[in-house]
């Protein structure tokens, strides 16, 4: 109870985005693509958002998931066009790796601004015309993906898992500080379409961990675990580590619906995905 107690009151920030020294072997092997563009928000960035942009309050959030870690020297927001239901164009204001800022993380990009209203005209697509790079150097530019609805919670977009070694970054305490080192075994990081949170509001705890189902094969066996702990909290963002104390190869991550929600207060559907290597 002491560790969970520890854990779950990190509050140290970290601002500036922190590009990992060691580029993942998954992000060599595989095609770059932009993974999820969710209507998190439409005209409701609160006033916690000048954290992010000064003049983000009361505008749209959009997340942009990616499949690759990006380049942050390359990310401009005129990288970006969002298109509406009639057809309207609208330039991003403003791009930002904020809030998912940390070593290994930065795959999802914030556009904040203005990019149609719902449910008259709500941005339909997403496009990338600008030289939005992958940290391999593969070019996003020219990609296209549909945008998930703003009714719609939030779903996974993407998931990996890893072990702690000595080259590992790891965080003991702090905002997104990492799992208990001695007692977790692999760690599975649950990346959303946007920042989610449970349903009652608070930071995923005990009441969500079995909810989380994480198919893992140990040898001839394939065995359903679910977390003994969350980590990476309280730093607002779209990523969730799943602590486990089993080891073996996780295959796949399942999360029941109506477990988390979304900034608006939409529950998640059923949602499930593979789960990547890290190395």
């Amino acid at each position: 109870m002491i560790t969970i107690q520890v854990f779950l009151g990190c509050n140290r920030a970290r601002r500036e985005p922190i590009l990992s020294t060691t580029i993942p072997e998954i992000d060599k092997k595989r095609e770059p693509k932009i993974l999820t563009a969710f209507f998190g928000l439409d005209n409701a960035l609160n006033q916690r958002s000048r954290l992010l942009y000064k003049d983000a309050p009361d505008q749209d959030g959009m997340p942009l998931v990616f499949s690759h870690e990006l380049d942050p020297s390359t990310l401009e927001s005129s990288d970006f066009q969002v298109t509406t239901q009639s057809g309207q164009v609208f330039q991003v204001e403003y791009a930002t790796l904020l809030p998912a800022n940390e070593e290994f993380e930065l795959r999802t990009v914030l556009l904040i601004g203005e990019y149609g209203n719902h449910p008259d005209n709500p941005p339909v697509s997403v496009t990338i015309i600008g030289d939005l790079m992958s940290r391999t150097g593969f070019n996003f530019k020219g990609q296209t993906i549909k945008v998930i609805p703003l009714e719609e919670g939030p779903i996974l977009s993407y998931a990996e898992y890893f072990t702690f070694d000595q080259d590992y970054p790891y965080i003991e305490e702090g905002r997104g500080c990492d799992c208990p080192l001695e007692e977790t075994q692999l760690v599975v990081k649950a990346v959303w379409s946007g920042g989610v949170r449970a349903t009652n509001g608070d930071e995923l705890g005990l009441n969500e961990l079995n909810d989380f189902e994480v198919t893992l094969v140990q040898e001839a066996d394939t065995l359903i675990v679910t977390p003994f702990l969350f980590a990476d909290l309280e730093d607002n963002d779209n990523n969730i580590d799943l602590c486990l104390i089993e080891s073996g190869t996780p295959l796949k991550l399942k999360v029941n619906k109506n477990v988390t929600i979304d900034p608006r207060g939409d529950k998640n559907p059923k949602t499930q995905i593979e789960i990547k290597s890290r190395w």
